[in-house]
């Protein structure tokens, strides 16, 4: 419980100063809020889950159990981004008791996430039903897919951004130089990097203590561990007024993990998808889609943000119907 408690405080006070860093990032490179949010922070923020599969299979040695925990990361991190994470900025937009109406998105890094999301992971879902031979393929296609969108939102994002809502948490002043940022953004991606191993290390011994299945250990436990850094940066967003940072950080995370993270699945093991792991990915498929045509009109209100959550209880009722 120690060590559970220090990983989440870690988490904590990392994730204030990874947000503040980011806001002073984005502005000094010129980047609006839309492109910092679904690059900047969804790329740091990716980093945690995505060593959970890296390690998974470099390390399993062909072990079956340590490749059903690493596809649970894989698959598990999108999952509960598109369900919980939309659930949670729904809370966090009804807490701040500042927009009854919801989130008004005046960018478009959000539907250009949500809809490469969809054809990346679309893409992921697919493979499993091809033969080997095209995983490669189709890895290669999701790695340059993801450069193309990065690259996109990057160049569309060029400009003038605004102004940081507070002073750089290491840097006394108006306007800090871009060393004492990038220090900043990477000391507290390593506190991220830390929190969450401790936070996840944690909450294996205690689901063994409780005796949890691995399935729910691999799929769900982990990544809400390692996805508590985007959640509570967009939480810290919405509290300053910063929506579209919020949904971009989220969005940004989901469409990085709907390409170049199945990518490592598909190159390093067989990617053959059980029938629970094919309703994951449909799941948080179906989740998005939910998600991108309810933001058509430029709002997203608080029941269709809390709506997104619906998908993960559905999950939740069907694996507990049948343990």
């Amino acid at each position: 419980m120690v060590f559970l408690g220090a990983g989440m405080l870690l988490i904590v006070l990392s994730a204030d100063y990874f947000t503040n860093g980011v806001e002073w990032l984005g502005y000094e490179l010129g980047l609006g809020e839309g492109v910092s949010g679904s690059l900047l922070a969804a790329l740091g923020t990716a980093l945690p889950e995505t060593l959970v599969p890296l390690i998974a299979f470099v390390f399993s040695g062909g072990s079956a159990a340590q490749d059903a925990i690493g596809l649970g990361a894989i698959l598990g991190a999108p999952f509960m981004l598109s369900t919980l994470g939309f659930a949670v900025i729904g809370a966090g937009v009804w807490a701040s008791r500042r927009r009854p109406a919801g989130l008004k998105l005046s960018g478009q890094s959000m539907i250009v996430d949500l809809r490469f999301f969809l054809v990346a992971f679309g893409l992921a879902i697919i493979a499993t039903f091809l033969s080997p031979l095209f995983h490669f393929v189709i890895a290669a296609v999701l790695v340059s897919g993801y450069a193309w969108h990065a690259r996109r939102l990057w160049r569309s994002g060029a400009g003038s951004g605004p102004t940081p809502s507070h002073e750089l948490r290491l840097h006394q002043g108006a306007r800090p130089p871009l060393w004492a940022v990038a220090l900043q953004v990477g000391l507290a991606l390593i506190g991220l990097i830390i929190g969450a191993h401790f936070f996840v290390s944690a909450l294996g011994q205690l689901t063994r203590r409780i005796r949890i299945s691995g399935f729910l250990l691999s799929v769900i436990v982990t990544p809400l561990a390692t996805e508590l850094p985007e959640v509570l940066n967009s939480v810290i967003w919405i509290r300053r007024g910063k929506d579209i940072l919020a949904v971009g950080n989220v969005t940004g995370a989901m469409a990085f993990q709907a390409s170049l993270v199945p990518a490592l699945g598909l190159t390093l093991t067989s990617w053959h998808l059980a029938s629970w792991e094919v309703l994951t990915a449909s799941l948080a498929w179906m989740a998005g889609l939910w998600s991108l045509l309810r933001a058509r009109d430029g709002t997203l209100r608080i029941a269709e943000l809390l709506g997104a959550g619906l998908f993960y209880a559905l999950f939740i009722g069907l694996v507990a119907s049948v343990l």
